[in-house]
């Protein structure tokens, strides 16, 4: 089986959740959704955040904390149930076409358990921001425009996504996260938005010691067309 097609398998991720061989989930709210909040919310309140491939990433309680609406999808179900157990969020489930349903009990948080590529427009009202870490990079080249067909499918007329990407010789490692250039994001996205870098650093958490002599740059871009 080819590396890409090996990594994209969903019985692969969803195997590393029961191991809990998950170190790509961050431990904390991430820094940079943190310091780039604003630019995302525009300072709006009560909007509707998309998280795609969400893992049980802390960063959806708090923003519903503050009073947003959280729609994830994921496949794993050990994720998700960790997810409401973690921070002890009592939930309730129902199926829905091919997903079944966690929701909170005060209905700000919703996560589809299932495959990706089965989320439709159908399923939800459309989405005024995206945060996406770790959910294109983690698609090999071939998937990524069918995810973001599905991505730009959701959202509003006036939307703003957040993408945290990588740059690295792909020489040394092919991913995943896989590197994914500007170029391809805006052939992805260019038509629909304007697309603007808005933090770069070099990224410490080495995810392959064939890159830690010449560690990753992790670059973050603001997509919106407002």
């Amino acid at each position: 089986m080819p590396v890409d097609e090996f990594y994209s398998d969903k019985d692969y991720w969803d195997q590393r959740w029961k191991n809990n061989s998950i170190e790509f989930h961050c431990q904390t709210n991430h820094k940079l959704l943190v310091k780039h909040l604003e630019k995302l919310t525009n300072n709006r309140e009560n909007l509707k955040f998309f998280f795609p491939l969400c893992g049980k990433a802390l960063d959806m309680a708090w923003l519903s904390s503050f009073g947003h609406s959280i729609v994830g999808v994921e496949f794993s179900p050990d994720a998700v149930e960790d997810f409401f157990k973690e921070n002890k969020i009592d939930y309730k489930t129902c199926d829905l076409d091919k997903f079944k349903i966690y929701q909170s009990l005060d209905g700000r948080i919703k996560i589809y358990r299932g495959d990706f590529f089965d989320f439709n427009s159908n399923l939800e009202d459309s989405f005024d921001c995206v945060w996406d870490r770790g959910a294109l990079v983690a698609l090999p080249k071939e998937q990524r425009k069918k995810f973001a067909q599905i991505v730009c499918s959701i959202l509003k007329p006036e939307f703003r996504y957040i993408l945290d990407a990588f740059d690295y010789d792909s020489n040394l490692y092919q991913g995943p996260p896989h590197v994914v250039t500007l170029e391809e994001i805006q052939i992805l996205y260019g038509s629909k938005c304007k697309i603007e870098l808005i933090d770069k650093n070099e990224y410490h958490r080495i995810f392959s010691e064939s890159l830690k002599d010449k560690p990753p740059v992790e670059l973050l871009y603001l997509l919106s067309n407002f």
